[in-house]
Parts: C-alpha cells; sequence; structure tokens
C-alpha cells in the first residue's frame, strides 16, 4: 500500500475546517497529522477545543491531535485551508513559501491570476497555473482555491447547457448569511 500524504487543516475548529476533518476520515491518499486553530484552541486535544456542529462526529484518532499554531512544519506535504479571509490572507502565503501546496476555501486568493480557481468538474485544466505559480513566486508550495459556493452550484448547473447551446445572459439571486457560518 502507498504511503499516505500528511496533511493538516488550517481554521480546524471552525464550520469550514470541520467540514474538511469530516471529509478526509478514512481518506484513501490523505491523513490527518496536522490540526491548526486559533490562539485559543492551541495545545488543547481537538476533541476539547473544538465545538463539532456536524451531525457525524470527529472519531478518536482525530480526537486526540494536539491543535498547533497556523504556522508551517516540514511534516506536512499539504494542508486544506478553512480560515477566515483575514487570516488566510498572510497564513496561507507562509505555507505556500516554505513549499506545502494549500488547497483554500476562501475568497483571500480568487482574484489572484496565478492562483487556479477551480471547480475540477468544469475547469480541470486551470491546474495547469500552478507550474506557472511556482515559477512566479520562486516557491515550490502553490496556493489553489475554489469560487463563491453559489457561483460553483450555479456553475456546475450552466457549464454543460453552455457547452451544448451557449448563454447570453443568466440573473441570479442568492440569499446568504451574513457570516456565512450557518448556525447561531
Amino acid at each position: 500500500m502507498k504511503t499516505k500524504l500528511k496533511v493538516g487543516v488550517l481554521g480546524a475548529t471552525g464550520a469550514v475546517g470541520q467540514r474538511f476533518v469530516s471529509l478526509l476520515k478514512g481518506h484513501p491518499w490523505f491523513q490527518i497529522t496536522q490540526l491548526k486553530a486559533s490562539s485559543r484552541s492551541i495545545g488543547h486535544s481537538y476533541g476539547d477545543a473544538v465545538t463539532w456542529r456536524l451531525p457525524d462526529q470527529p472519531w478518536d484518532e482525530v480526537k486526540s491531535i494536539q491543535v498547533t499554531p497556523c504556522r508551517p512544519t516540514e511534516e506536512l506535504d499539504l494542508v486544506f485551508s478553512g480560515l477566515p479571509a483575514s487570516e488566510a490572507e498572510t497564513v496561507e502565503p507562509m505555507f505556500r513559501d516554505a513549499g506545502i501546496p494549500v488547497i483554500s476555501n476562501t475568497r483571500s486568493h480568487r482574484m489572484n491570476p496565478l492562483v487556479p480557481l477551480l471547480i475540477p468538474e468544469i475547469n480541470a485544466a486551470h491546474l495547469e497555473l500552478i507550474q506557472i505559480q511556482k515559477k512566479e513566486t520562486g516557491k515550490s508550495g502553490y496556493i489553489v482555491t475554489n469560487p463563491n459556493c453559489s457561483t460553483i452550484v450555479l456553475a456546475m448547473a450552466l457549464a454543460p447547457l453552455y457547452r451544448a447551446y451557449g448563454i447570453r445572459k443568466v440573473m441570479v439571486t442568492t440569499a446568504q448569511a451574513i457570516s456565512g457560518a450557518g448556525y447561531t
């Protein structure tokens, strides 16, 4: 069996970080080895630090991982970032600059022309930007992000229609929580 990549989750105690943790349970390619969060969680076990908001529960192995600061370490192959945008702006480039790929869910780098804004089912070829980003930054790490959640769903529905028939105009309204957190 091939060795799994050692991954970390940035913002692991937040709603998006919890979703990353949940989705990584039993993953065939990735093993969570580090959970990183704010200063109020550092030094605590994940099980003690997190107020779990999802219907499933974190599994025992992940609950025992000690939460550490959002700083790069050599033991990581990749990080998934659920950080708030204000923190991601400075923290994610630190990981990239340390040679650690960052898969981000924040808006912080979405307008950077070197950062792939990825919906794999629609534009996987945009991953070619990674090589350009690495060349431009002179770093072996990189950042990849996704579009806004409403945009992803809309694009998934419109892409096949656009390919088949073309689209001239779309009018969309979304009703999202101001916080984006979805809970009280």
